[in-house]
């Protein structure tokens, strides 16, 4: 309990920093000269705390009061060099003296030229114009562990180097490259017992991608390649053991996707083919090559309410059924595999959707976000309720609900559904 009040106390304090009575006039014009210095480079944060009824990481642990203080700064030397560096404390389990956690978000240096970036660092690169599921965004890893309520909270940066070429006010090709392969963070069942096996971090196993893309004129478009490694893992079993082996197969993904608004409706479309290192299906265990195809249309009625549809499709040319496999070791194996990567038909099809509104002068926001796999009928269902008290305070409430057999993607969470709730101060 000591633990507790005393983290609350400390957050309490960070954000009142500058403002304790009994100063010395020479202390607080320091303090206040520091402060001054750091928001004319960008300095931003915001100070949380969170309460999640369960954990996210397939166990049976609830009750989690968490703890989180997040930075940002937008460094600025001249007009042809700046950067940005965020990062993040966080104690997810205060009340059971869990551990604290710091993650560098992104840390990254922009060389800017008359045509051109060059941004080299740790940063994270979203590509796709689909709401949410971008089956081109294949550049930068998630934690889908982490318990913070907002999608943007699970994403993390890679090291890389990238490269914006403007070729007009239009058109922009990018090029990307990484020797440093990080994966995303996945929840794994409890009592597995695996290994995992990562890309060397060498020059000849580099990431590479580059992307033309055209905004403006009506429609948004980009064409892009990326040749890589999966940022999740296939599961294989070793011979004569119980352990299992998690490879990052090496990919290659071919993507398009579109933009266009016809009055108020918006239209939206995102296609790839995944290449895969399985490219003749002979492996009963690894991932074939499969097409992902995401489309979509949103409009706003009346003032503030905003729905949005979007169907997805996965479709695997050189299918085969996981669980007519006879070896019931490789068998285990193949059916995780396709249900991590959603492939386990020849076909899935999916309806995503987002309806959101808002209310006195945009101070309450309520939104449901839900995910439906047709075929075996798992599901997934946000709903989200935020209030904002003043210009730096708001409390947002949610819940995740997972419904469905245990062997689908959805239906393998529902021991971590929760309900959750955060208050946040931000600067």
């Amino acid at each position: 309990m000591r633990r507790r009040l005393g983290l609350l106390l400390l957050l309490a304090g960070a954000a009142a920093w500058g403002q304790e009575p009994g100063q010395t006039t020479e202390v607080a014009n320091t303090e206040r000269n520091l402060w001054s210095k750091l928001q004319g480079q960008g300095l931003t944060g915001a100070l949380r705390l969170d309460y999640y009824r369960s954990s996210k990481s397939l166990d049976d642990r609830t009750d989690f009061l968490g703890a989180t203080t997040q930075l940002k700064i937008l460094p600025t030397l001249n007009k042809s060099l700046d950067g940005k560096i965020e990062a993040r404390l966080t104690n997810p389990d205060v009340g059971d003296e869990g551990a604290t956690h710091s993650k560098l978000l992104e840390g990254y240096a922009t060389a800017h030229f008359d045509s051109a970036d060059l941004r080299i660092g740790r940063q994270i690169i979203a590509w796709g114009r689909a709401d949410g599921i971008n089956p081109t965004d294949n550049l930068t890893p998630h934690d889908y562990t982490v318990m913070l309520p907002f999608e943007d909270d699970q994403r993390f940066g890679t090291t890389a180097a990238k490269f914006d070429w403007y070729l007009s006010n239009e058109h922009t090709l990018t090029f990307f490259t990484t020797p440093f392969f990080e994966p995303s963070k996945f929840p794994f069942p409890p009592g597995m017992m695996f290994r995992e096996t990562r890309p060397a971090r060498t020059l000849r196993n580099s990431e590479t991608a580059v992307k033309f893309n055209k905004t403006g004129g009506g429609m948004d478009w980009s064409l892009s390649y990326f040749h890589g490694y999966s940022l999740l893992p296939e599961m294989h079993p070793l011979p004569a053991s119980p352990v299992l082996e998690l490879r990052y197969p090496e990919i290659d993904v071919i993507g398009a996707d579109f933009a266009r608004n016809f009055g108020r409706f918006g239209t939206r479309g995102e296609i790839a083919y995944i290449q895969t290192q399985d490219r003749n299906a002979q492996d009963p265990v690894a991932i074939n090559p499969y097409w992902y195809a995401v489309a979509g249309v949103d409009r706003t009625f009346f003032d503030n309410l905003n729905v949005n549809l979007q169907l997805v499709s996965r479709w695997v040319p050189h299918f085969t059924d996981p669980n007519s496999i006879a070896d019931p070791s490789v068998r285990a194996a193949a059916v995780i595999n396709a249900m991590n990567f959603g492939l386990q038909k020849r076909a899935n099809y999916g309806l995503s959707t987002r309806i959101g509104n808002k209310w006195f002068n945009d101070t309450l926001e309520a939104e449901l976000l839900a995910f439906i796999n047709f075929g075996r009928g798992n599901s997934y269902l946000r709903p989200l309720v935020t209030y904002v008290f003043t210009d730096h305070t708001k409390a947002t409430i949610g819940a995740d609900l997972y419904r469905g057999a245990d062997d689908t993607p959805f239906g393998q969470l529902k021991r971590n559904q929760s309900v959750f709730s955060e208050l946040r101060y931000s600067f």
